[in-house]
């Protein structure tokens, strides 16, 4: 059993608006409930973040990602 918490975050994600995202932290993986489905992405560490599963361009990754690393500095 690792951390689990969810939390909302807000991004605008290339040709979208701004919209809240639903996250679920557990272990080291990030949980996004997004209008086309779950993806779930991980840190790297390097300000970048790398798509384990679902359909999202790295660019709305890095963005949504961003958006959760902000929640944490808060």
């Amino acid at each position: 059993m690792g951390i689990h918490s969810e939390f909302m975050v807000s991004a605008t994600i290339p040709g979208g608006s701004d919209q809240q995202y639903k996250v679920t932290h557990q272990d080291e993986t990030f949980a996004v409930e997004t209008d086309s489905g779950t993806i779930t992405l991980i840190n790297n560490g390097d300000n970048s973040w790398s798509i384990v599963n679902g359909d999202i361009s790295q660019e709305s990754a890095n963005i949504i990602g961003q958006a959760i690393e902000d929640h944490y500095q808060k």
